[in-house]
């Protein structure tokens, strides 16, 4: 069987309310929307981790399988409200490596 390869996806966070949102809200809106579209059957298989969450300047990290980046990436834009604020996570790039997203955002 071969090893699963790890992909980082960059995602910008786009608020209408200068609210904190933190990152143990923004994970369990992220599990709700994966649970809903995809089913208990789909979520077992994402291996989902929060790698950075940088709320100054709107980004986060998330490392997935890239056998499951394809939903991770939908999970993330039907997420439309999170804590009765509208929100909207718009995924901005992929990689294979943790270091180009680093250099993406610089």
């Amino acid at each position: 069987m071969k090893e699963e390869r790890q992909r980082y996806i960059l995602f910008k966070i786009i608020k209408d309310d200068p609210i904190f949102l933190s990152d143990k809200m923004l994970l369990n809106s992220i599990w709700h929307s994966i649970w809903k579209y995809f089913g208990m059957e789909g979520a077992t298989k994402i291996g989902l981790w929060l790698v950075e969450y940088n709320t100054d300047e709107g980004y986060g990290i998330i490392r997935c399988s890239h056998i499951t980046k394809e939903m991770i990436i939908s999970a993330l834009t039907m997420i439309q409200e999170i804590s009765g604020v509208r929100i909207i996570l718009s995924p901005i790039k992929t990689s294979g490596t943790l270091n180009k997203i680093k250099k993406y955002i610089k």
